[in-house]
């Protein structure tokens, strides 16, 4: 009796700080994904952003607790029924959400039944087809049937990607740790990303001026002869997002010219008797406008980061730190804002800033290197031994016990996730997508990085407990063991030497040259030349330096700004203005004894 009630007491206390944690991941995801994401995303978006990233960290976190849990024999909290809830709500959001509203947000249209109306017709006719063979299935056999194909499908799916991406990022991540703790060999790299990436930033400006441009070409033909709710309605709405679009312009390029405006093919002006088309060609010229706009920004915060990191390289090659008053204005968000303005708090950080900076930041980097460096090895022997089905061997007990701890277990799966979704960001095929800081990631970005996490984590995460060998099933195990069986699609075990193959193909520097003659070059990373030439490294080099004029000059501007809002914001004293008049000249020295002289008879006042 007393063991039942303490494996209930147990049970409860395990579910409610499954539960608090649950909570904690789910807030801490909101806090990321407010700082990240902008202030126009839809609250739909954003909350099917947040559901897709919370239960990712959620499998993440939690996945390795199951896997102590079941070596430690204790009472089990996550049952198998638990993780098919939860793989089964990620399923429906990012093979079938996720692809909707970002189909949805794409589409040119001023209502919600016109941005419908306006889907690709290829996209709603493979989810027609795809639901109609989904219910033939259930028709046919059932969820029992059908389970099974749709989890094989999307393992399929996700170790095909993730093939491509781990073997890019197990080589690429310790690479990078590697040279980042080399400002001069970094900013080689960087100078000659910075002529590529300066030339895709002004294409995309050069594309929103003439969008603009068509834009303001109809908007002038606006004739109120021929009124009507809808056709005025799109006009408003059109002449709103342009201004917009205007605005955004001049922030991006600072103000400065752009090339001429040529009219696009087609871009003549109409006259359109019937209003429907009218109104459909003006939702197209917003979508574009919309578009445009959205590329530009995204290619304008890559460009700023980049620039950042290269000032910062080359603040510390020439050993130029951060005074305390720069180290002071780091933080933007309030309260942290505040403390720094403390004096003790802001010579500490300053203190740590440095010290950070000049001592520890290329040691750590190199530790860093070597750590990754490590797993990498190490994930890539357990790929070779799952392949060949070898056994791990008899480990000693103190080795034992050290590595089947619940914080070596999240650290690996952390590294493999951690590799394969940062490789993402780097492959061609994600564009312009990714997660920018500040709140300039858009819609269109947030539903991608939601995808692609949720897509991989719970296949990365299955392929991770075969790599491990765990002794005893896990509650995930269980639950996913149907992943690898049931059908006749390719197993976890197919993969590994399409796995291996890759790696020994970036190692060898063969990768992009393969693509190349496959004409595939969509699938390679944006990988920079090792060793650039002199114009390459002079070209970026200019670039840098133009980029940090420009941001001394908006500075020094700021801050006259700031001084005459200071000034014409308090009172100032009538004897320091009486003070500076005498100083410039303008009172004399007696001015007193002069006032209190009395008028003469012209009501002048005597010399």
């Amino acid at each position: 009796m007393e063991m039942e009630q303490q494996a209930a007491v147990d049970l409860v206390s395990g579910t409610t700080g499954l539960a608090l944690s649950a909570l904690l991941v789910l807030l801490g995801t909101w806090v990321i994904l407010h700082h990240f994401s902008q202030r126009e995303v839809g609250w739909l978006a954003f909350l099917s952003a947040l559901l897709g990233f919370s239960l990712s960290f959620f499998i993440m976190f939690f996945v390795p607790y199951d896997i102590f849990q079941t070596l430690s024999g204790g009472q089990k909290v996550l049952m198998p029924n638990n993780w098919q809830f939860v793989y089964w709500v990620s399923f429906v959001l990012c093979w079938v959400t996720y692809p909707l509203l970002s189909e949805y947000e794409a589409a040119a249209g001023f209502t919600f039944a016109g941005r419908l109306m306006s889907l690709r017709g290829i996209w709603c006719g493979l989810y027609a087809l795809g639901t109609f063979i989904l219910l033939i299935c259930l028709l046919i056999g059932g969820v029992d049937v059908l389970a099974p194909w749709c989890l094989s499908m999307a393992n399929v799916w996700a170790l095909l990607v993730s093939s491509l991406l781990m073997s890019y990022g197990l080589i690429a991540v310790p690479r990078q740790f590697w040279r980042q703790a080399s400002p001069t060999f970094e900013l080689k790299r960087l100078y000659c990303a910075a002529v590529a990436l300066d030339e895709a930033r002004l294409s995309t400006q050069y594309e929103l001026q003439d969008v603009i441009a068509e834009a303001r070409v109809e908007t002038a033909q606006r004739s109120a002869q021929f009124w009507d709710p809808s056709l005025e309605r799109a006009f408003a709405l059109l002449q709103l997002t342009m201004e917009e679009c205007e605005l955004l312009h001049l922030e991006l390029t600072n103000g400065a010219p752009g090339r001429p405006h040529q009219p696009a093919c087609g871009s003549t002006p109409r006259q359109l008797e019937d209003v429907a088309p009218r109104v459909e060609y003006l939702a197209q010229l917003h979508g574009a406008l919309r578009q445009a706009s959205i590329e530009a920004r995204r290619a304008a915060c890559r460009w700023d980061e980049l620039i950042n990191r290269c000032l910062l390289l080359e603040d510390i090659e020439e050993s130029l730190l951060p005074t305390i008053l720069e180290t002071s204005t780091y933080w933007t968000w309030g309260p942290l804002r505040w403390l720094c303005q403390l004096p003790c708090i802001r010579t500490v950080w300053h203190k740590l800033v440095v010290f950070w900076l000049s001592i520890l930041r290329h040691r750590v980097l190199r530790l860093m290197a070597l750590a990754t460096g490590a797993l990498s090895v190490v994930i890539l022997a357990s790929q070779v031994m799952l392949f060949l089905d070898l056994d791990q061997g008899q480990l000693s007990p103190v080795l034992r016990s050290f590595l089947e701890t619940e914080v070596i277990y999240a650290v690996g799966l952390g590294y493999l996730v951690g590799t394969t979704y940062w490789s993402g960001f780097r492959w061609r095929v994600a564009g312009w997508y990714g997660l920018y800081s500040n709140r300039n990631t858009d819609a269109g970005s947030l539903l991608w990085c939601a995808t692609l996490l949720s897509r991989l984590v719970m296949p990365l995460s299955y392929h991770f407990l075969l790599l491990i060998r765990v002794p005893l099933p896990t509650s995930f195990q269980v639950a996913f063991n149907r992943m690898d069986s049931g059908t006749l699609l390719p197993t976890n075990k197919v993969f590994v030497p399409i796995l291996l193959c890759l790696v020994l193909c970036h190692c060898l520097n063969v990768y992009s040259k393969l693509l190349q003659m496959l004409s595939l070059e969509n699938l390679d990373f944006d990988t920079v030349e090792s060793s650039p030439s002199h114009e390459v490294l002079s070209e970026g080099r200019r670039l840098v330096e133009i980029a940090r004029r420009r941001r001394s000059e908006d500075r020094t501007l700021q801050l006259e700004l700031n001084e005459r809002a200071e000034e014409s914001g308090r009172a100032i004293p009538l004897r320091m203005q009486i003070a500076r008049l005498i100083e410039e000249g303008t009172l004399p020295q007696d001015w007193n004894a002069v006032a209190g002289s009395s008028p003469d008879e012209e009501g002048e006042l005597p010399p």
